[in-house]
């Protein structure tokens, strides 16, 4: 059978008026599928799903869906089965990668595999009609064209190494065969007369002029400091020492250090030195908080500016709409610095969407950096860190787990280990003769024995000219900030995720300018303040919670060492006010109850938080935690842990509020939802205007909202408030349920 590549196409014409033959599809997906995988040796099976993956689009009844002649037609299946028919258990990962480029991975195990890509029925799963049942027919035609497929390719799928582990394999696969089939299907259609126009790719890393650029942000860092000389010393000593580590190894590193000591310069220090040594390809910052991406956005501009650095910030509430750049880079990760939230980073690496794993490929030999990571749910804790220990082991990724808390994460040894073979096995950047934790010591503190309610908390805040408070719960907020406001009107301000998050980053910003000039101020916060706002109170108020919360608390209390010592304050809530946002809140603030019983302790003793956190995972079960994931998981099911991995659950819906500082916004994002309906930008423009709330049945506010839908007339779990009187200026979103969700995505 000659070649005959004019008969049977890909795609269909682009704006120059040309068609793209299969073979020219396939020759490119797997030239880009090769190169992205062969960053972790798998170049040879990616190349081989890339040549297959449209194998059915040879077929005459696909050719009918491109003349709008047919509809439902599945032409990934026989790419899949001639993988299997080829390589055999070599091909399986391939082969999976192949049949879910379209619709997502499904089952992992080579026996359903195997009845799937059969085409014994008269249609797929989906309803859809197979192209062609004769693969060898159209390998033929793959050859005749010139086709080259690998002679052999690597599998070893499912392996050994744990479920986790072989699971990763596939998506990392899949990701560079999505990834590659987006960018050349993109390329033909912005083609012109001359060829394929491909994107412009993401500038690469220059890790010695950053560091360059780094260390002369610190000099002057340093010269304009209005921090202490024992602080300056503390943070001198930090970046150094992360300065020295990045020399070491890759692999598995923790970062343990005080609130305040600088961790975002330092951990950008280690990220780029350790890039420098190993010739590793980008930077990725993983982030749990808005506030936290949005502060470290704006340091990592202002130090790297002027070196070429392409900063991706990859979230929800990210605006890209005035750079198309940034939001195509965004897309798959291909720029030398990202910063994302620890949602996104962690749900890609468990999804089976090709949407959320385009990118995963890219995070191979990198430098990842998790902040704040005493954040990660206990309930999520084992096959994430098998997840991460996989990176390390098997992609080239050197991975930080950064924060003052450090979890014991090493007593989940033997449950990690069942998911990665690699295991769970940590170096310390700070050395222990840094002694950080005791020359950080700021705060002076107080332990009330004595339960305290929210009138004789606020008393006690009122008397002093610039006071912290933070509570457990919105309700608890809400009322000790109307206690507060009654004695202090001019000087209060409150903070919770009732609050839209651009009200939230107003708020702070106010409180801020306050602390420098000198002015009364007095906030009363949920827990959403804890890490990473960089804001210095001389006292600080805290209900009893879990350590860890209680520690970031004390971060905010004489954060820059002026004072001699801050007033830190722990107190338990009267019976009535005593209540906690979950589960595992709770047995954490219940940890800490029996420490305290037990003696007093040393709140910033690294061996105080390594004794909470192993009591805790024992009492909370964590390496039994979450059975029907971890079921799912060793049942290689991709769709089953896509939707069972999730670090927020998904019932809350989302309010674009009348905030009074973005007025004019509110009213263009209203108009357009009822216009045109939901769509991915207007996603992205709202998130600043959205509050996530939980409904109750009786809340007056559901008369309130009026539900925004998509193109299709769907409801999608968005709303516009109607009554402007139910979002207070001063409290956000009134008469919703107390959740305290404020992980971005």
């Amino acid at each position: 059978m000659g070649s005959q590549r004019d008969d049977a196409f890909a795609h269909s014409e682009n704006a120059a008026g040309k068609k793209e033959p299969v073979i020219d599809h396939l020759a490119e997906v797997a030239r880009l599928a090769g190169e992205f995988a062969s960053v972790w040796g798998a170049g040879e099976a990616a190349c081989a799903a890339g040549w297959l993956h449209d194998l059915g689009k040879y077929a005459p009844l696909f050719q009918q869906v491109l003349k709008r002649e047919q509809v439902m037609v599945d032409h990934a299946t026989p790419g899949a089965l001639a993988l299997l028919e080829r390589y055999r258990n070599d091909g399986i990962a391939a082969a999976l990668a192949v049949q879910g480029h379209h619709e997502g991975l499904g089952s992992g195990t080579p026996r359903d595999l195997q009845c799937s890509v059969r085409m014994s029925t008269e249609k797929s799963v989906s309803g859809r009609t197979y192209s062609c049942r004769d693969t060898a027919r159209l390998l033929q035609r793959l050859v005749d064209d010139g086709g080259r497929l690998p002679t052999a390719i690597k599998g070893g799928y499912p392996s050994q190494r744990g479920a986790v582990a072989d699971m990763l394999s596939v998506r990392m696969l899949f990701s560079a065969l999505t990834d590659a089939d987006f960018l050349a299907t993109e390329a033909h259609f912005k083609g012109s007369a001359e060829g394929m126009v491909y994107r412009s790719s993401g500038h690469t890393l220059g890790p010695d002029a950053c560091l360059e650029k780094l260390r002369a942000f610190r000099a002057r860092l340093e010269r304009e400091s209005t921090a202490s000389s024992v602080v300056q010393a503390l943070r001198s000593s930090l970046f150094e020492a992360c300065l020295s580590a990045g020399e070491q190894d890759p692999g598995l590193f923790t970062l343990t250090a005080p609130t305040g000591t600088g961790k975002t310069l330092s951990t950008l220090a280690f990220a780029l030195k350790h890039a420098a040594t190993h010739k590793l390809r980008r930077i990725i910052v993983v982030l749990p908080f808005l506030s936290l991406i949005e502060q470290t956005a704006h340091v990592y501009r202002e130090v790297l500016a002027n070196t070429g650095t392409h900063i991706i910030e990859d979230h929800s509430l990210v605006e890209y709409d005035s750079e198309r750049e940034s939001r195509l880079l965004a897309e798959n990760w291909d720029a030398p610095l990202i910063l994302t939230t620890t949602v996104k980073f962690f749900e890609s690496l468990f999804a089976n969407r090709s949407s959320a794993c385009r990118h995963l490929h890219n995070i191979a030999n990198s430098v990842v950096i998790f902040d704040e990571a005493q954040s990660m749910p206990p309930h999520l804790a084992v096959p994430s860190l098998a997840a991460i220990a996989e990176l390390c082991s098997s992609y080239g990724c050197s991975v930080v787990f950064s924060t003052a808390t450090q979890p014991a994460f090493d007593s989940l040894q033997a449950a990690v280990q069942e998911f990665s073979a690699a295991g769970w096995h940590t170096r310390e950047i700070a050395p222990p003769s840094l002694n950080l934790f005791s020359r950080a010591e700021r705060v002076h503190t107080r332990w009330w024995r004595e339960p305290l309610s929210s009138a004789e908390v606020a008393s006690r805040i009122a008397e002093n000219h610039q006071c912290l408070a933070v509570v457990n719960l919105k309700r608890n907020a809400r009322t000790l900030y109307e206690s507060v406001r009654n004695g202090r009107a001019d000087s209060a301000f409150h903070l919770s995720t009732n609050m839209c998050p651009a009200h939230r980053l107003d708020t702070l910003s106010s409180v801020k300018q306050r602390l420098n000039q000198g002015f009364a101020c007095h906030l009363v916060s949920t827990q959403c303040i804890e890490a990473g706002v960089d804001l210095d109170f001389p006292t600080v108020w805290r209900a009893l919670g879990p350590l860890e919360s209680i520690i970031q608390a004390a971060g905010r209390c004489n954060r820059n060492g002026r004072l001699e010592a801050g007033s830190f304050n722990v107190f338990v809530p009267v019976a009535e006010d005593e209540h906690y946002p979950g589960t595992d809140y709770m047995h954490g603030a219940v940890q800490v109850k029996l420490m305290l019983a037990k003696a007093s302790f040393d709140l910033h003793d690294p061996k105080t938080v390594r004794a909470y956190y192993q009591a805790f995972f024992a009492a909370i079960q964590a390496g039994k935690r979450n059975e029907p994931l971890q079921a799912a998981i060793k049942a290689l099911s991709f769709q089953e842990v896509a939707r069972l991995y999730r670090w927020i659950q998904k019932y809350s819906v989302s309010v674009l509020v009348p905030y009074s500082g973005r007025l004019d916004e509110f009213h263009e994002l209203s108009a357009e939802a009822r216009q045109s309906g939901l769509s991915k930008s207007w996603t992205r423009r709202a998130g600043p205007l959205a509050v996530g709330a939980i409904l109750r049945q009786n809340s007056r506010l559901l008369e309130c909202l009026e539900p925004i839908r998509d193109k299709q007339r769907q409801e999608t779990g968005w709303y516009i408030l109607l009554n402007p009187d139910l979002y207070s200026p001063e409290l956000g979103l009134s008469d919703v349920t107390d959740t305290d969700a404020y992980f971005v995505v």
